[in-house]
């Protein structure tokens, strides 16, 4: 379940249209600050999904708001259209005409994804043209709902609003489609290992997710990597895809950002900036001095 947290915007939640940060001892936040040739860049940590009262955006992160010309997050937000989303889901996520859901999982794998729907109110039946990983983070994105997140309180959806209400422009680093193919283009054998650690994950899923949000409000990047490492080692294929090729690609363009005249505060997942391979480790790699604030 930590992934529903780690991969990307929800795009489940897109298709549907408290606790505050808490600095740890040294003060630190899931924030840093790059130093460009004439420029700031800021690098935002974001938990997609919260609860209402878990949504307050602490004042470091506001200040480098104020202070940066431009919003980036993984997908800008403000130009996604609600119809052309919905059309692209239902392309990538639906089944081939005479394919079900029940027989792409098998008997006993079904029979697990049935049981776990019906605890969750959801009609297997609605979902037998769903592809496997579309079902899956059905499931996922239903237990979060019912747990009380939602991707209104996320930390993306709060600055692009604001972005919007103060005429800030803002950018995406990646379209929706890239986001949806990388579980479309799985394989039949690899979606269903995905439906398969979704439902074993399940039980465990929403104590995990407190777990990451925890360690996101204190700015423990320890517990985070932690937590990465774990759900890295349960599926090393998907992870990659999600975490580390994504941070790649997103690298030369955040290097250009740097070599602005302008500040900017990029706003990604918290898992994309931690770790070996993670934003700031290769932008460290790079030369560029890189502090925690």
């Amino acid at each position: 379940m930590v992934r529903a947290l780690v991969r990307m915007f929800p795009v489940f939640a897109l298709l549907c249209a408290g606790a505050g940060w808490a600095a740890d001892g040294a003060g630190h936040h899931i924030l840093w600050e790059v130093q460009g040739k004439h420029n700031i860049v800021y690098l935002l940590g974001s938990v997609h999904l919260l609860r209402p009262d878990d949504s307050e955006i602490p004042s470091d992160a506001m200040r480098a708001y104020e202070q940066s010309r431009t919003l980036v997050l993984e997908l800008d937000l403000s130009a996604l259209d609600p119809q052309e989303v919905v059309a692209d889901g239902a392309s990538l996520g639906v089944l081939p005409e005479g394919k079900t859901l029940s027989g792409e999982l098998g008997p006993e794998l079904y029979g697990k994804f049935k049981t776990r729907a019906g605890s969750l109110g959801l009609d297997a039946e609605l979902t037998e043209r769903f592809q496997p990983w579309f079902a899956a983070m059905t499931l996922e994105q239903l237990e979060l709902t019912q747990a009380g997140f939602d991707a209104s309180s996320g930390v993306d959806m709060r600055l692009a609003q604001r972005a919007q209400a103060d005429e800030k422009p803002v950018i995406g680093l990646e379209t929706m489609s890239q986001q949806l193919h990388i579980f479309a283009d799985m394989t039949a054998p690899q979606q269903r290992d995905y439906m398969r650690s979704t439902l074993d994950e399940m039980d465990s899923g929403v104590k995990e997710v407190n777990q990451v949000i925890a360690a996101w409000q204190h700015g423990d990047t320890e517990k985070l990597e932690q937590l990465l490492k774990e759900a890295t080692q349960e599926s090393p294929e998907l992870f990659r895809k999600l975490t580390t090729d994504r941070n790649r690609t997103w690298l030369p363009r955040i290097e250009h950002m740097l070599d602005d005249n302008n500040n900017y505060l990029v706003v990604v997942g918290a898992m994309h900036l931690i770790g070996r391979d993670g934003v700031v480790d290769l932008l460290q790699h790079d030369g560029y001095r890189v502090v925690q604030h």
